[in-house]
């Protein structure tokens, strides 16, 4: 025992001296016989812990690194990312290396012991960095400032700063990737400190995110300009630029939970910040020469940049609602190449709410609309299309043929849409013309008939009125992309039985899918002079 006692302390002063001097093959070889002798617990806590110190001594190399890099160096703005993926590209090589001996020596189930020894070493040295890169780039400072809604200084530079935390960020991913594919496992203890320093960076990324997002949002408005050809303001490009850059630098972090919450706080922005910028200028409305009073001393200039700005704000919301399609979409198509379908749950949520923020710009949408075609549209159609209840349309055979020739109604009915809604096809958006046309339309439809029945018809009147709704029918359904045929069909029908020459025709159009119902059918039959109400009672019941 005696002569074993000797060779275990040789054994011991030859390990301690190939650790002290460096000498990794002697530690390695070394490592090799404690198996041998019985003693693999104390060989697998030295093999650990020299690793462990090889490791600490490689991340502290290269933090003293920073320390002699210039801010004239190119590589100044990612200089932590660097050092990090430096730390663990180094101990990658050192995972690589000692798995293999431990496999075969020790056995598989030592793997884990030694690599949670590495790994904390790893994660301290981690830390060591980007607490170094938080007090360097003042990102506490930063973040403490955005916090209370204090203003940031100009020489902040957050665009760098945030491309520098997600670099970090997925690096960091990258290597606890390497991990789980070399021991073959989803999750590990050893995980966890590299988890928790992941979510403290991503903590102040989200912050300065957010506020850069605000801040370049809030520049795109105060900055908003409109060239002289184009329907639109900057504030479109602007917005979805700054967004999209946002967004995409969150993915690249490759961290699902970080990318989630850059997309919902654009979500939120776009709902709040600029929707309600859209929203303040359709409020103030489509001004007209009644909209100025005597007192107000308003100009033309002045009706003239507030009806630009109106329709502005209107071409700006429709080109807003294609622009969150086309982000959404390509939000999804770069996050399936970065996330797992698991992943990509959690990501289809946040796209849908993202889209959801298109109702809000709708909603501007359709007021600004309803706006516009009260002020500028109906306040002309309505005294126009009223005309027709000022001449007759009991007709005789020479006032229908003269109506065939020339009729003034049907004109001035054309001239107005000639003059006051074709000339809003420049000034609007492709969608928002023909949704204008198509709702000046239906409003036009829906008053002439009321205006038709308060008129007294013979038949050639029925025939005159049939002939000026196919021919405004024809004519509208040009202005706009959809056919009018719909929105006419109740006046079309009432022209139908109006152009009846005995009631015992209307038993046979009644039985034509009717878009009327009895009561207005017998409503429509009593314009007819000609036509007794006892007989209509008879034919209607």
């Amino acid at each position: 025992w005696v002569r074993e006692f000797m060779i275990k302390q040789w054994y011991q002063r030859r390990v301690r001296g190939a650790v002290k001097e460096n000498m990794e093959d002697k530690v390695m070889r070394f490592t090799k016989l404690y198996p041998m002798v019985g003693r693999a617990e104390e060989g697998l806590a030295k093999l650990g812990n020299y690793l462990a110190r090889k490791v600490a001594g490689k991340g502290q190399t290269h933090l003293a690194g920073i320390l002699k890099t210039s801010k004239e160096d190119k590589r100044w703005s990612v200089m932590y990312a660097d050092t990090l993926t430096r730390l663990f590209e180094d101990t990658a090589r050192v995972v690589e290396g000692v798995l293999p001996l431990v496999e075969e020596c020790y056995g598989e189930g030592s793997v884990e012991r030694i690599l949670c020894c590495i790994q904390d070493e790893c994660v301290r040295q981690a830390r060591a960095t980007f607490t170094n890169f938080l007090q360097t780039r003042n990102v506490i400072d930063i973040a403490s400032a955005i916090n209370n809604s204090e203003q940031l200084e100009q020489e902040v530079k957050l665009d760098q700063i945030l491309e520098e935390m997600v670099i970090m960020n997925s690096r960091t991913q990258l290597y606890r990737n390497f991990i789980r594919k070399r021991i073959q496992v989803d999750e590990w203890k050893g995980e966890i400190g590299l988890h928790e320093l992941q979510q403290e960076a991503m903590g102040y990324f989200i912050l300065l995110e957010t506020n850069f997002m605000k801040q370049g949002i809030q520049k795109a408005v105060s900055l908003e300009r409109r060239e002289e050809k184009s329907l639109a303001s900057s504030i479109v490009d602007d917005t979805c630029y700054v967004i999209q850059k946002s967004v995409q630098r969150a993915i690249s972090s490759k961290n699902v939970d970080t990318t989630c919450a850059m997309i919902n706080n654009a979500a939120s922005i776009l709902s709040v910040d600029v929707c309600k910028v859209l929203l303040d200028v359709i409020i103030t409305g489509y001004p007209t020469s009644s909209s100025y009073s005597w007192n107000q001393q308003g100009t033309e200039e002045q009706m003239k940049e507030q009806r630009e700005a109106f329709l502005t704000a209107l071409n700006n919301a429709r080109a807003i609602i294609e622009n969150i399609l086309k982000l959404a979409k390509g939000f999804e198509a770069k996050c399936e190449k970065n996330f797992t379908e698991e992943m990509m749950k959690k990501v289809h949520s946040c796209l849908s709410c993202l889209r959801d923020v298109q109702s809000d710009f709708s909603e501007v949408l359709r007021k600004g609309e309803a706006s516009l075609c009260k002020v500028a549209v109906y306040s002309k159609l309505h005294p126009v299309v009223a005309e027709v209840t000022s001449t007759s349309h009991i007709l005789s055979e020479d006032s229908f043929l003269s109506l065939q020739l020339e009729d003034p109604w049907l004109q001035e009915v054309v001239k107005m849409f000639g003059e006051v809604v074709v000339p809003l096809e420049s000034l609007l958006h492709t969608e928002i013309y023909h949704s204008i046309v198509s709702t000046s339309i239906s409003e036009m439809t829906e008053y002439l008939e009321k205006l038709v029945m308060m008129c007294s018809f013979s038949q050639l009147g029925g025939l005159m009125l049939e002939r000026r709704l196919r021919f405004l029918s024809t004519y509208l359904s040009s202005l706009s992309r959809w056919s009018a045929r719909e929105q006419f069909a109740r006046l079309n029908y009432i022209a139908l039985l109006l152009c009846a020459e005995q009631l015992s025709e209307v038993s046979e159009i009644f039985f034509i899918s009717s878009p009327l119902s009895i009561q207005d059918v017998r409503k429509c039959l009593k314009l007819r002079t000609d036509f007794r109400r006892e007989e209509i009672e008879k034919i209607i019941n």
